[in-house]
């Protein structure tokens, strides 16, 4: 299956993501797909450029090539593997990726995570940034986690009775990504959906007896989930092929609760090595919305992410800007 043909990998100062760059390397063997070595380092202060006899130019070019010579020498270790190009631009670490993105028209971005920070999220600020504006799957791993085995976990939102469209679009794309994931490591696959029970509020005031109503109203809503989930299994099996889904034999599971707190948890309890998920809600569509419980499950998680964009997705960073 293949999905990725011009990747993008994220790189530190120092070059300590081999993590980011072994995955690439699987990724580009199973695809045929080219590699891009990213480091975007910061300004350079007024101060640093005022050194004679050089120019402000020349100095801001040598700080350009020191970077790109370390670069190139990291990547030369992998040249037996695959053809890596190297680039090294001055700016803000998500602008300057997203443009790279938009110029060169990546198809996945590969970065390691950023350290937790004093409140124990996971994701920096420039991940935020990343997973909110990226137009392509973002991919962040966690520091020196081992991709390989474990389980790939992918969140849906399903909609009773009768699927949207662009919703059902972005389903078919975490489903892809996650079997292909799975079947590239060796790692087993589970789908999880995430309900909750409408709040009934003053309908129920009017009932002669509201605790028989709320419970019939929510079996009916599980009810309807519960087909929802039904319906789901069919299209997987149907986007996924026969032998691949025989070959995965992905599990399903429908998780009652607030999507921001029990898709996480299960996601923690089943030891997941890999999240799929997507990252920008649909208007009226619950659980994807970053700012809201799609970053309520991102800051919970340990492991790695793979964040993609609904279809329609509209960068709101230009090559203009």
């Amino acid at each position: 299956m293949q999905c990725f043909s011009n990747i993008l990998i994220v790189c530190g100062r120092e070059h300590e993501h081999d993590h980011a760059l072994e995955a690439a390397l699987q990724i580009a063997e199973q695809n045929n797909a080219a590699i891009t070595l990213l480091q975007v380092i910061p300004p350079l202060s007024a101060l640093q450029t005022m050194a004679k006899p050089h120019t402000p130019e020349q100095i801001e070019q040598s700080y350009l090539n020191f970077y790109h010579n370390k670069l190139q020498s990291w990547a030369a270790q992998y040249s037996e593997k695959a053809l890596i190009r190297c680039k090294v631009v001055i700016g803000t670490g998500f602008f300057e990726t997203i443009r790279t993105v938009l110029r060169n028209q990546h198809d996945l971005v590969i970065k390691t995570a950023e350290p937790a920070s004093w409140m124990q999220r996971l994701f920096g600020s420039n991940d935020m940034h990343l997973l909110r504006k990226c137009p392509c799957p973002l991919w962040l791993l966690k520091p020196g986690a081992d991709l390989r085995g474990g389980r790939v976990i992918a969140t849906v939102d399903l909609t009773p009775a009768q699927f949207n469209r662009d919703e059902d679009a972005l389903n078919q794309r975490i489903v892809e990504l996650a079997a292909a994931t799975a079947t590239a490591q060796g790692s087993s696959l589970q789908f999880l959906h995430a309900w909750q029970p409408m709040d009934a509020g003053a309908v129920l005031m009017w009932c002669e007896n509201p605790e028989q109503a709320e419970a019939e109203l929510e079996q009916s809503l599980y009810q309807s989930q519960q087909a929802a989930m039904q319906q789901f299994q069919q299209q997987v099996q149907n986007w996924l092929g026969e032998h691949t889904f025989s070959y995965l034999n992905p599990e399903f599971s429908m998780l009652r609760g607030d999507p921001g707190q029990v898709l996480a948890a299960k996601a923690r309890e089943l030891s997941a090595k890999l999240v799929v998920m997507g990252t920008v809600g649909r208007s009226g569509i619950a659980g994807f919305l970053i700012g809201n419980t799609a970053e309520t499950i991102l800051e919970q998680l340990d492991c790695a992410v793979l964040a993609i964009k609904p279809t329609g997705f509209i960068c709101p960073i230009t090559l203009d800007d």
